[in-house]
């Protein structure tokens, strides 16, 4: 059991996004044509796709207000989403049936040489729940967000 948690760890560890600090000169080709998340200097925070960068704003298309101009001041920090796929949620799913089925096993086998077929339904829940847990935590890796501080120059 120590070794499945430590393996859940590990694994959500790495699926996770990463923090990374940059200049606002090198902003440039993490941010194009992505979505963002702009925390601004006050504590709020912009949703939309990055347009263009220069050395004074960066401007983005937002679905509430269209085009916007963000200054290079009010931007405390970026989160930019990575491209959403489906591999960790595989992952996620199969590594969850697997601890279950790997639990669950042995206690069929205990109980069925004993006779009894009462467990069956909860081995089924335990891989069903297991591989559901899994799913979840790999849906939440592949729709990450990387964290981009600005550095100031």
């Amino acid at each position: 059991m120590k070794r499945l948690i430590a393996i859940v760890l590990a694994y959500s560890q790495l699926a996770l996004g990463g923090e990374t600090s940059v200049h606002w000169r090198d902003l440039g080709p993490l941010l194009i044509g992505k979505d963002v998340i702009l925390t601004l200097a006050d504590g709020a925070r912009v949703k939309g796709t990055a347009e263009s960068i220069d050395a004074a704003s960066l401007v983005i298309e937002t679905n509430k207000r269209g085009r916007r101009s963000i200054r290079r001041g009010d931007v405390r920090d970026v989160r930019v989403a990575r491209r959403a796929s489906y591999k960790w949620r595989v992952i996620g799913s199969v590594l969850g049936a697997g601890a279950g089925a790997a639990i669950s096993v042995p206690v069929l086998t205990e109980t069925h040489n004993e006779g009894s077929g009462k467990y069956d339904g909860a081995a089924a829940a335990l891989v069903g729940g297991l591989a559901a847990v899994g799913l979840l935590l790999g849906w939440r890796a592949d729709h990450a967000r990387d964290l981009i501080r600005v550095l100031p120059d």
